[in-house]
C-alpha cells in the first residue's frame, strides 16, 4: 500500500492552505473532499456572502444619489442580483483555484473519510495510509431546539448553505440569531429590498465583540429599518401556506423565510473519532496550542476545533500545523486566537484583534 507523507480531510480553507504548502515543499498529499474544493467559505460562506453585501452597498448609494447632486430613475433586478452572487462563486472556484493543487492527489465527491487507525482512513472500500493526518473538515449550521421548526418546509427555512442559492429576495425575513452572519445578512438583504427583523437571544448583537461596537451597529441598523429583538426567545414557529410565523413572548413575526444563523456545530460525526481515541467535545475535536490532537500524528485544524470560526484563521491554522507536523525540532510554533485579528463585514464594518473590554477585565481579576 502506498503511504503518504499527509492525508488532509476536507478542502476548505485549512485543508487548502495546508494541502498547498505541503505539495510546495515536496511532500506527498492526499486530499479528500466530500463536496466541493473551498468548504463553505467559497461556496456558501465568506464568498458568496460578501459578493451579496458588495451589490446591496452599490444598490444602496444608487438610490441615494442626489445627496450627491444627481439626479436619476434607478431600477433594481433583484433576481439579478443573487444571479451576480453565484457568478461570483463560479468565477473563482474555476480551473484558476484547481492549479493551487497540481502537485496534489485529491479524491472529490467520493464520499466521506472515516477513520480506520491512527495511520489509515478509509472513503467508501478504498484504504488511504498515511504519516501525518489533518482534519478539517470545518462546520455546519447548528440549528436551536425550536418547537415547529423541523415542520418548516425547506424552501422557507434558509441557512448559508441554501441561502445564496434563492431566486428571488424575499420581502419580508426573519433571522433568527444576531451574530456575523445574522447581522451581514441582514443589512444586505434590507438594502436589497427586504423587510428585516432580527431575533437574538443575547444583550446585544455580535455577542463575541465589544458591547459598545455592537451598540453603534444596532443605531445603524436602525437608520436602516432593520428591527433588533435583543434578549428574545423564540416560543414555537408554523408555516400556513407561503408564510413562517415566529412566536415569541411579546411578538408575532410574518415572513416569506426565515434564516437560522445560531451558530456552528463541528462536523466530525462521519470520521468516527472515537474508533481511534481522538478526544472531541460539543465544540470541536480538542487540541493542543501546537494544532495537534491528543494523538501525536493527528492535527485538528479550522473550524473543526472550536478555536476561531474564521476562514483567515483557519488557513492560518493549516499552515502552523504543517510546519509543527514537519519540525524535527523540540520547539514548536502555537496558535494563539487573540493575536488573529477578525472583522464583520457589516456598515460600519466591526474588527478586532485581542481581548474585548470585558474579557481583559475578567482576565485580571
Amino acid at each position: 500500500m502506498k503511504i503518504y507523507d499527509l492525508i488532509v480531510i476536507g478542502m476548505g480553507p485549512a485543508g487548502m492552505a495546508a494541502s498547498a504548502m505541503a505539495s510546495a515543499i515536496g511532500l506527498n498529499v492526499l486530499a479528500i473532499e466530500e463536496n466541493k474544493v473551498g468548504g463553505e467559505c467559497l461556496n456558501c460562506g465568506c464568498i458568496p456572502s460578501k459578493a451579496l453585501l458588495k451589490t446591496a452597498q452599490v444598490n444602496q448609494i444608487s438610490h441615494n444619489l442626489e445627496q450627491f447632486g444627481i439626479i436619476s430613475n434607478i431600477f433594481t433586478d433583484t433576481k439579478e442580483s443573487l444571479d451576480i452572487v453565484r457568478q461570483k462563486i463560479s468565477r473563482i472556484s474555476g480551473k484558476k483555484l484547481m492549479q493551487a493543487f497540481e502537485r496534489v492527489e485529491l479524491i472529490i465527491n467520493k464520499g466521506y473519510a472515516e477513520f480506520v487507525d491512527t495511520h489509515s482512513v478509509k472513503v467508501g472500500v478504498n484504504v488511504y495510509k498515511a504519516k501525518k493526518i489533518f482534519i478539517a473538515t470545518g462546520t455546519r449550521p447548528f440549528i436551536p431546539d425550536i418547537d415547529g421548526l423541523n415542520e418548516i418546509d425547506k424552501e422557507f427555512k434558509l441557512t448559508n448553505m441554501n441561502l445564496f442559492t434563492q431566486k428571488n429576495i424575499p420581502k419580508n425575513l426573519t433571522i433568527i440569531g444576531g451574530g456575523a452572519i445574522g447581522c451581514e445578512m441582514a443589512q444586505g438583504f434590507a438594502r436589497l429590498g427586504s423587510n428585516v427583523n432580527i431575533i437574538h437571544i443575547d444583550n446585544h448583537l455580535l455577542p463575541f465583540a465589544d458591547s459598545e461596537a455592537a451598540d453603534v451597529l444596532e443605531e445603524r441598523f436602525k437608520k436602516e429599518n432593520i428591527n433588533v429583538f435583543n434578549k428574545t426567545q423564540i416560543k414555537r414557529v408554523y408555516q400556513k401556506g407561503n408564510k413562517v410565523f415566529v412566536e415569541t413572548d411579546s411578538h408575532l413575526f410574518e415572513s416569506d423565510k426565515i434564516l437560522i444563523a445560531t451558530g456552528r456545530k463541528p462536523n466530525l460525526e462521519e470520521l468516527k473519532l472515537s474508533k481511534v481515541g481522538i478526544k472531541y467535545n460539543n465544540k470541536g475535536i480538542i487540541v493542543d496550542k501546537a494544532l495537534r490532537t491528543n494523538i501525536k500524528n493527528i492535527y485538528a485544524i479550522g473550524d473543526c476545533n472550536g478555536i476561531s470560526n474564521f476562514s483567515h484563521s483557519a488557513m492560518h491554522q493549516g499552515m502552523i500545523a504543517l510546519m509543527n507536523s514537519i519540525n524535527p525540532l523540540p520547539f514548536k510554533i502555537y496558535h494563539d486566537k487573540y493575536l488573529v485579528p477578525w472583522s464583520v463585514f457589516t456598515s460600519p464594518e466591526i474588527a478586532s484583534v485581542g481581548l474585548t473590554q470585558e474579557e481583559a477585565l475578567k482576565k485580571r481579576s
